[in-house]
């Protein structure tokens, strides 16, 4: 069995799509079912989203698929370190516009992931990011302080004036555009979650998704 194979394996133990996994990790589509290894950018951000996969038995076979020493991503109501992050819930707000950094964010728990550290989490709910992103998932976001530099194509938090959003990010001339991975339709064959065109000057807040808490790991 192969680098990809084992990773395969691990995808399907997690219960995640390959093509919801590229998009997720900042891989190229189809990197997983390519015939070629892995680049050692691409076992970067596999690392990087995967905190709990054994990157030695993923590249070698050598030992177990998990680590031994992966922290328990148990969601506490309480912190339990100076390294805990918050998880919010985007849903309760005192206002419009408002970052992840206020007080006006419920804190409904706390999770201990060092490869997180300085990130917040995020609760989601609904189903228009299946099925990158599954309700009742924990997603784990960065604040860009620089709104030009926004990865192409990648998930982000956008919060402006009016909405808190989870939607791929791509950039067009004259704007943004936030598209939905869910494609699902109405039965009159228009999309359930259409794309929307911005101005960047209106986004207020944005965040990058780095990884997430699956359901199934919490």
């Amino acid at each position: 069995m192969g680098t990809k194979e084992r990773f395969v394996e691990y995808l399907k133990s997690k219960g995640v799509g390959q093509t919801a996994f590229e998009e997720s990790a900042g891989l190229s589509r189809g990197a997983i079912a390519k015939k070629t290894g892995f680049s050692a950018d691409s076992l970067e951000k596999i690392a990087t989203t995967c905190p709990d996969l054994n990157i030695n038995w993923l590249v070698t076979g050598t030992g177990r698929m998990i680590n031994e020493d992966t922290l328990i991503t148990e969601i506490t109501d309480s912190p339990t370190s100076n390294k805990d992050i918050k998880i919010l819930d985007i849903r309760v707000c005192a206002g419009h516009g408002i970052g992840f950094d206020g007080d006006e964010n419920k804190v409904i728990g706390y999770v201990n992931i060092p490869e997180f550290t300085g990130c917040y989490g995020i609760t989601v709910y609904g189903d228009s990011m299946y099925d990158m992103y599954m309700s009742g998932d924990t997603i784990f976001v960065r604040e860009i302080k620089d709104k030009t530099l926004i990865d192409n194509g990648q998930p982000y938090v956008v919060i402006t004036q009016e909405d808190r959003l989870l939607k791929m990010v791509y950039i067009e001339s004259g704007g943004l555009k936030l598209v939905s991975f869910n494609p699902i339709c109405n039965p009159d064959g228009r999309r359930k979650y259409p794309d929307m065109e911005i101005e960047g000057s209106r986004i207020l807040h944005l965040y990058k998704v780095v990884g997430k808490l699956a359901r199934m790991q919490m």
